[in-house]
Parts: structure tokens; C-alpha cells; sequence
């Protein structure tokens, strides 16, 4: 696999990635304009891009196109940011992978897990740190769409669009190791046009232990949310960064931990059947359905 990195606004490839995101995703709110993607990775240079790494740490934003050697096909796509941060004296980093995708000609050939290796393995070099400093502390967030908030129309049309059905979705990440951060994330508005997503949860993958250091995830969600979703403007103009990030500031002063759910064992016993009463039991979301799993398993 032949990966190809774009960090400027002005890289041809950029209109490749586009044009093939643009077939792979289709929610309005989660949907980012060419002009986003343009203004995020113009943040990597210049004044702008030294005024937010002394406010946020090293970045970088970048968007990747993924080929197969042997004939150029493209097989993937992926849009994250990568950021360091240093968390009382250790540094850290992380990664927010925004978007990934296999377009439909290149699916079930084994592309996607290739691709998420692949670009997880490049975040130490994407902030040209040598992933011995860190040791193991690599850290990889995701928005997943929760089934249990999701309008209908929107479950049944993203199913439809992606040939995935959305707990198969959840099982996907899951057999990748990601957890569901006991949170209640809320994706700032992408544009003045869009509406926030509290439709989605926020997972990781990487993360030792039951739980995880809410003082990384508040300086992971201060960078992600003010350079990727914000396009570089002050995080104090959107409401719903700051609340989120006034809990988590008060979480971290406590040296309060995030629990992480197991989706996977939770979903591992789910059939067409139980899946159907799920949508239909009234559950909040899906935290609250994960949650009184674990009160189930534990007791």
C-alpha cells in the first residue's frame, strides 16, 4: 500500500481525496465542504500555523489517499489531525481520525484494516517525533454514529450508502480495539451552515486499562475541536467546545477518570431480533446501553 500525504490546500491530490470522500459520505453535519478541508490544512503553515502549536501543541492535519502498488488503484482514504501534547511532564500523542473510507470497487479485499494500520503507524512521523519517545502512548480517536440516537431516515439511508448496517459498524471498530469513552461528546458545528452532531460517541483506540486520563482527552479535544472543527477560531466563540471542555478541565483538576465500554462484548450476543428491541426500548443512547451492560456483567 502507497500512501499519499497532503498537508497543503494547494496539493492536486487534494481533489482526488475529495471527489472520492464525497461518494463515501452523505449526513449532512458530518459531511465537511471542500473549502473545510482547504482551510484545516492551511493551518499546517505559515503565522497561522505557529499562532496554534504554541496554543495547542505540535499538529498536523492532513488528508490521505491510499493506492495499491501493483496497479495505482486507489483503495483508501483517510482525513485526521495528529497532535502532541505533554501531560504532566509525559508526552503523549494523539490523533483524531476525522474520516477513513474504502471506496466500493476496493471493499472487501482487506483494504480497510491495512489503512487504519498504516496511518496509525504514521502519526509519530506525521509530528516528526520518533515513536520510541512516547513509547506506547499513541492514542487514536474516532466519532462512531450512535444507533440508539440516529433519526431512522438517516440509520436506514447511511446503512443503505455504505453496505453496513451501524452495530456492524460498532462491531468493525471494536474488533479493532476501540472503546466508547463514557462522555457525552457533542460535535461542534463543521461550518456556520451546519447544526452540532449529538448523535455520535466518541471511542479510542490504544488506551491501556479501564479507563482513561481525562486530562488527555481535555487537551486532545482542545486541539481537535480547535483546529480541525473550528478552522483555527477561538474556541471560546462556540458553545459547544467550551461546555465540553469546562467539564473535562473540572474532571482533569479532580484527577477523574473516563470509564471506557466495551461495545464488542456488548454486541457480541446482539441478533437481528435483540437488535430490533434495542431500537425500540427507549435506551438514551448508547453509553446508557453500555452502561447498564457492564452493571449486568459486574453484578
Amino acid at each position: 500500500m502507497q500512501l499519499d500525504i497532503i498537508d497543503c490546500p494547494d496539493d492536486p491530490n487534494l481533489r482526488e481525496f475529495y471527489a472520492a470522500y464525497q461518494r463515501a459520505f452523505i449526513l449532512p453535519d458530518e459531511i465537511e465542504e471542500l473549502a473545510g478541508f482547504q482551510a484545516c490544512l492551511s493551518l499546517n503553515h505559515g503565522d497561522a500555523h505557529a499562532r496554534l502549536s504554541a496554543e495547542y501543541g505540535p499538529f498536523l492535519e492532513a488528508c490521505v489517499l491510499a493506492r495499491d502498488e501493483a496497479d495505482g488503484a486507489l483503495v483508501g482514504g483517510a482525513n485526521l489531525i495528529a497532535l502532541r501534547h505533554d501531560i504532566a511532564g509525559i508526552p503523549v500523542l494523539t490523533a483524531n481520525l476525522n474520516y477513513i473510507f474504502v471506496p466500493g470497487p476496493a471493499r472487501g479485499q482487506g483494504w480497510f484494516a491495512r489503512l487504519l494500520s498504516a496511518v496509525t503507524a504514521g502519526i509519530p512521523g506525521m509530528l516528526a517525533t520518533s515513536s520510541q519517545n512516547v513509547g506506547t502512548r499513541i492514542l487514536l480517536f474516532i466519532e462512531q454514529n450512535d444507533p440508539l440516537r440516529m433519526d431512522a431516515a438517516d440509520y436506514a439511508r447511511e446503512s443503505a450508502h455504505s453496505g453496513i448496517d451501524q452495530f456492524d459498524r460498532l462491531r468493525i471498530w471494536a474488533a479493532r480495539g476501540a472503546r466508547v469513552v463514557d462522555f457525552a461528546y457533542v460535535q461542534p458545528a463543521l461550518s456556520s451552515e451546519q447544526s452540532p452532531d449529538d448523535g455520535l460517541v466518541y471511542s479510542v483506540i490504544g488506551a491501556q486499562g479501564p479507563t482513561l486520563d481525562s486530562c488527555v482527552l481535555a487537551s486532545h479535544l482542545r486541539g481537535f475541536f480547535g483546529i480541525s472543527v473550528l478552522k483555527g477560531k477561538p474556541i471560546a466563540s462556540d458553545p459547544v467546545a467550551v461546555r465540553q471542555l469546562d467539564t473535562l478541565a473540572a474532571l482533569c483538576r479532580h484527577n477523574t477518570s473516563l470509564p471506557l465500554l466495551d461495545a464488542g462484548k456488548a454486541l457480541g450476543g446482539l441478533d437481528a431480533s435483540a437488535t430490533r428491541r434495542l431500537l425500540a426500548s427507549g435506551h438514551g443512547s448508547l453509553r446508557e446501553w453500555l452502561r447498564s451492560c457492564q452493571r449486568s456483567n459486574v453484578a
